[in-house]
């Protein structure tokens, strides 16, 4: 394929993200935008250069075009993903694949019957220092993993926009989650929850969570998710420490090695996620939708499966279902 058609769907902040890469990208051409805002849509569309399109399946049916940024709320992509199995485009999906289950099931089902390529963007896949931490273990530089703590820990002020319409640990956790088992090679067995509720109380959706992990290895964990950090700390802290039998790996994303002190807080610019060096995007976004492209234009090999991000979403399931069953929850291998 000489270049990739492509549109996005849901012009939010990653939507917007998505957009910008793409008119910058090689061998891509933008075709078409949608958003349940009509008129905002049209307004994207003419500072692109691109045809607002006023339904999703009027989208999905355009001939001359090959793929399609799915970038809406958590709870739309379920019919978006039967949208484009039945009209054959290729899908980049803002994660998670879905927040629930059987939808989950569902949609891997579709892709494998439709053919179609999909992809869900689980960012720490492109993140370099994610990526070195999994070449390290692979490799065996740390031996054998014994035990790890995870954190990812998002301000108050996401957890609050969000206003309930999914759960921290189907927002937040899916990233992690599948980070641990790709940077292991290792796989869940066991999780064992626990929530607090009190900031986003209201919106009926937990705070924080603690899980237990326990690994087929043998190897135990622990993570911590959360979404109700001050607003006055950092929008992000994440991190992922591993013991092995002969070394230890740490990953930590707080302060992006530089701050920036103001008259009234400390500020930590993001240096890795989406950086505009001279006029372009570079980062993990870029990478990410480069990806993605390459797959659809020459077939090559997707960073990371649906059924592996059916897999995140499963466990970020059971990991709430022993939240609220108050007990451990039991991980299996199969797959839909």
């Amino acid at each position: 394929m000489e270049k990739m058609r492509t549109a996005v769907i849901g012009l939010g902040v990653m939507g917007r993200q998505h957009l910008r890469i793409y008119k910058e990208m090689e061998g891509v051409e933008l075709v078409a935008v949608h958003d349940i805002n009509e008129s905002y849509a049209r307004q994207v569309g003419e500072e692109y250069g691109v045809q607002a399109v006023s339904s999703a399946e009027q989208l999905f049916a355009m001939e001359e075009l090959d793929a399609v940024s799915i970038c809406t709320s958590d709870e739309h992509h379920y019919a978006l993903a039967k949208l484009a199995c039945k009209y054959g485009k290729h899908v980049l999906m803002e994660k998670p694949l879905a927040t629930d289950i059987g939808q989950a099931s569902d949609i891997v089902r579709m892709v494998r019957d439709s053919g179609i390529v999909m992809m869900v963007g689980h960012t720490l896949r492109w993140d370099p220092r994610y990526y070195r931490a999994y070449e390290a273990v692979r490799a065996g530089s740390i031996g054998a993993p014994l035990h790890l703590f995870a954190r990812r820990l998002n301000s108050y002020a996401n957890g609050k926009r969000i206003q309930g319409r999914t759960g921290v640990l189907m927002f937040l956790g899916v990233h992690d989650i599948d980070a641990i088992e790709w940077v292991t090679g290792d796989r869940i067995v066991e999780v064992y929850t626990v929530e607090v509720s009190n900031r986003l109380k209201e919106y009926g959706t937990s705070d924080a969570s603690l899980s237990t992990l326990k690994f087929a290895s043998g190897a135990v964990g622990l993570y911590e998710c959360g979404w109700v950090l001050p607003d006055h700390y950092s929008e992000i802290d994440a991190k992922l420490d591993i013991v092995g039998t002969a070394g230890v790996v740490n990953v930590h994303v707080l302060d992006q090695n530089i701050k920036v002190h103001t008259d009234t807080r400390e500020h930590y610019p993001d240096t890795a996620y989406g950086v505009e060096l001279y006029g372009r995007i570079s980062g993990i976004m870029r990478e990410e939708l480069a990806s993605f492209a390459q797959a659809v234009r020459s077939g090559a090999k997707l960073p990371i499966s649906v059924e592996e991000a059916y897999r995140a979403v499963y466990i970020a399931d059971c990991m709430e279902r022993s939240a609220r069953e108050g007990k451990p929850v039991s991980i299996g291998s199969e797959l839909p």
